[in-house]
């Protein structure tokens, strides 16, 4: 059996009753964009079980952040970008981020790990990409359900404000300051 077999076969066992959109990325997409490099997605396993089943999982992927120029004061827009509020004259209202794509955990062994125990994972998977690649943003898009709020704002994601249309999905950012942008290390 091929790699891509095998993989196919422990994403079977993934099952996401309370958001559909997170059983089917992994089952439908997840490996199609690995391979076009779109996103990475990792698994989150108990080593010390014999049977290699899936507890969770996380995607990540490079993104755009796109704020609305009315929501950005020229302090603000210093605060996302780092630097400067404007480039070559012109008001910065997109900036690179790293995109927590997809998050969930498998129904079937939901009692293994929780939802604070997966965040964590994902943010020491992100940050040591981030020690090798920059950036200083981190943005993740939920439903409005108060839990899963609650659970990202335990990390310091903030809620970004602006008008949300019925059924859209919420846009939440944290923004790394210097004390937790890791510095990279010497590989010679």
């Amino acid at each position: 059996m091929s790699d891509e077999g095998k993989a196919q076969k422990l994403i079977s066992f993934f099952v996401c009753q309370k958001d559909l959109d997170v059983e089917n990325f992994l089952k439908e997409k997840a490996v199609l964009f690995e391979k076009l490099g779109k996103s990475r997605t990792y698994f989150i396993f108990d080593e010390d079980d014999d049977e290699f089943k899936i507890l969770a999982y996380f995607t990540l992927a490079i993104q755009v952040l796109k704020v609305p120029e009315d929501l950005l004061s020229g302090r603000k827009t210093k605060i996302f970008d780092g630097f400067s509020p404007k480039a070559r004259g012109i008001k910065i209202t997109e900036f690179p981020a790293i995109l927590i794509g997809q998050l969930g955990k498998n129904d079937l062994t939901q009692e293994c790990i929780s939802g604070f125990e997966v965040m964590e994972y994902c943010l020491a998977t992100l940050l040591e990409g981030q020690a090798r690649l920059g950036g200083r943003i981190i943005m993740l898009e939920c439903k409005d359900i108060p839990a899963l709020i609650n659970l990202y704002e335990r990390f310091g994601f903030q809620k970004l404000e602006k008008e949300y249309v019925e059924g859209e999905l919420i846009q939440m950012f944290k923004i790394l300051m210097d004390d937790e942008i890791i510095e990279p290390q010497d590989h010679r």
